[in-house]
């Protein structure tokens, strides 16, 4: 009986990878779901491509792999998908460079004052404002993954220190000055100039940058954050903001997405959002089926499978 494999979730481009999926299995059996049909297609699947939270998995009882299209799976790792044993892949590094590239445009945006001169050039003003020089500060990372990692080769490259504390890195970048383990937060917060985000979300690193540590930054620092809004705690940084501590904040993501139009997040001073797009590009479908059509082949080849996750921490463990 040959395989079948359900695909859901696709932003254009369903033809493409099916016959690029075909190309790798030509016997399995490729099926576009929607969301009406996504349940009774799952029934009788071997393999799921796309996402989606886990209440659709439940009747799939032939289920034995799952290739997620995101690469934070906090909204799919509930107890009962993690009770079943099933095998789960995520995309972790291969939107890195678009998103490195997203938030280094958040890091420029606010360093060199964007925000107040796309306003001014709307109200029709020529007037400078005080700009921040990254030719010789210091970027913070936390989480040296794939998107970590791009980021500090963009920030060493224009002269910057690089520092960063990571859970599970061990080898140091070259451009990477000195990599502290995670107890080491508060000591890399009060020396950067410039903090990104990018770990994963797991309970373990909810509200990791509450209003204690971003009081421990530097009043002069920028803020990026483009894992998961949970990370940080929100209130916090608008109470930071208005109260005229950092330069400013660059939000790729929030809590609650969509941002509700009644959040205070809209009107924070000095904090740039945009809406969970920093992985989005023309590429980004191609991409995705590359990866997942070398993770077929392995799977069908009875091989290991790349960015496995690990379960019970949510993310794919460098040494596992």
């Amino acid at each position: 009986m040959s395989i079948k494999i359900v695909i859901y979730g696709q932003i254009g481009g369903e033809e493409e990878t099916i016959r690029a999926i075909q190309s790798v299995a030509p016997d399995a059996t490729v099926v576009k779901a929607t969301q009406e049909t996504l349940a009774a297609d799952l029934a009788d699947a071997e393999i799921f491509y796309g996402f989606h939270t886990p209440e659709v998995f439940r009747d799939a009882k032939r289920l034995r792999w799952i290739q997620a299209q995101a690469a934070g799976l906090d909204r799919m790792l509930e107890a009962e998908l993690v009770e079943r044993g099933l095998i789960i892949t995520n995309a972790s590094g291969v939107h890195a460079p678009q998103v490195a590239e997203a938030a280094w445009a958040l890091t420029l945006a606010i360093s060199r004052g964007m925000p107040t001169y796309f306003r001014q050039q709307q109200e029709h003003v020529w007037k400078w404002t005080t700009l921040q020089d990254l030719d010789g500060a210091t970027a913070g990372i936390i989480g040296l993954g794939g998107i970590g990692r791009r980021y500090a080769r963009i920030a060493a490259a224009v002269g910057m220190r690089v520092i960063a504390v990571d859970l599970h890195a061990t080898t140091k970048p070259e451009e990477v000055e000195s990599l502290w383990p995670m107890e080491r937060i508060e000591s890399m917060l009060a020396a950067s100039d410039v903090v990104l985000v990018s770990c994963p979300y797991t309970p373990e690193t909810r509200r990791l940058i509450n209003s204690e540590r971003l009081w421990q930054m530097k009043s002069s620092a920028i803020l990026v954050n483009i894992s998961r809004g949970g990370i940080v705690d929100e209130q916090a940084l608008c109470e930071v903001l208005q109260n005229g501590h950092l330069r400013g904040a660059g939000l790729d993501v929030t809590e609650t997405e969509p941002l509700p139009a009644d959040s205070p997040l809209w009107d924070t001073p000095r904090l740039v959002i945009t809406p969970h797009c920093a992985g989005i590009s023309p590429g980004r479908n191609r991409r995705l089926t590359e990866f997942f059509c070398e993770n077929l082949r392995r799977y069908l080849a009875g091989e290991s499978l790349a960015n496995v996750i690990d379960q019970k921490r949510g993310y794919p463990v460098p040494s596992a």
